[in-house]
């Protein structure tokens, strides 16, 4: 009998508890700010490239340029690209690395404006990057059983692609000015082998023996404001058409 009663009493806790309404599932509320916030193209420049020196081994300098516009709201397409030199003078080596890179890519901004007005962004980009280098060594020393050997390798030029994600946040801070930094991870996909020396320095990228690199920015951007975009022109209604214009006499 008390089997017979606990299975009754299971079986009603489980149609109750079946016939309760489900809670609603929370939505997440849809972007509303589906329309263009900078019309006109922004051009950058990285304030930190000439000094990369004082954080990475050897002497690294540079300067990078950008470009980017609002595409789509909230899509920004991107093309970056600049030109890098990488010297090692040691009682041991003098070494040589130079060469011009570019990537391009797209950020997609997450924060949501309130109006056209505001055009601070905190975005998520991908790149893809590449470079075209030349490396030298003008001079080499080895200290050996033997005794000491000299020697020197010329010019060789070398290809280079690795893929970027970045994080980043760019901020108004007066009309169509702008300042913003990013953090940057970079893989490195395949660069061209070389017998000796292997190459050291792939530009934009860093030391070409990592296969990941992080990267910091920091850059100022103006807004040229040009609208490349074609106004749509609302087409007139019935009475705007029968108003005559200005500076005509009606019969």
């Amino acid at each position: 009998m008390k089997i017979l009663y606990y299975t009754f009493i299971l079986c009603l806790l489980a149609i109750i508890s079946f016939g309760q309404a489900e809670p609603e599932k929370k939505l997440k509320p849809k972007r509303t700010d589906n329309f263009i916030r900078m019309r006109g193209i922004r051009v950058g420049m990285d304030v930190t490239r000439p000094f990369q020196d004082l954080w990475t081994k050897g002497n690294r300098y540079g300067s990078e340029f950008s470009a980017d516009l609002e595409l789509w709201p909230n899509w920004f397409p991107v093309f970056e690209s600049g030109y890098e030199l990488m010297k090692i003078k040691t009682d041991f080596i003098d070494y040589s690395g130079q060469g011009s890179y570019s990537r391009i890519g797209i950020d997609y901004n997450f924060l949501q404006a309130e109006s056209p007005k505001d055009k601070d962004l905190l975005y998520f980009g991908l790149r893809y990057g590449f470079t075209l280098a030349k490396q030298r060594v003008n001079q080499y020393f080895i200290d050996s059983y033997w005794g000491p050997e000299y020697g020197q390798f010329g010019n060789q030029t070398y290809f280079a692609h690795w893929g970027e994600f970045l994080i980043g946040l760019k901020g108004e801070i007066f009309q169509n000015f702008y300042m913003g930094w990013s953090v940057r991870g970079k893989v490195k996909m395949h660069h061209k082998e070389m017998d000796l020396p292997p190459v050291y320095f792939i530009p934009g990228y860093g030391k070409a023996s990592k296969k990941f690199t992080l990267d910091f920015t920091y850059s100022v951007y103006y807004n040229i404001p040009w609208d490349f975009r074609k106004k749509k022109v609302a087409p007139k209604t019935e009475i705007e058409k029968s108003i005559p214009l200005k500076g005509k006499n009606t019969k």
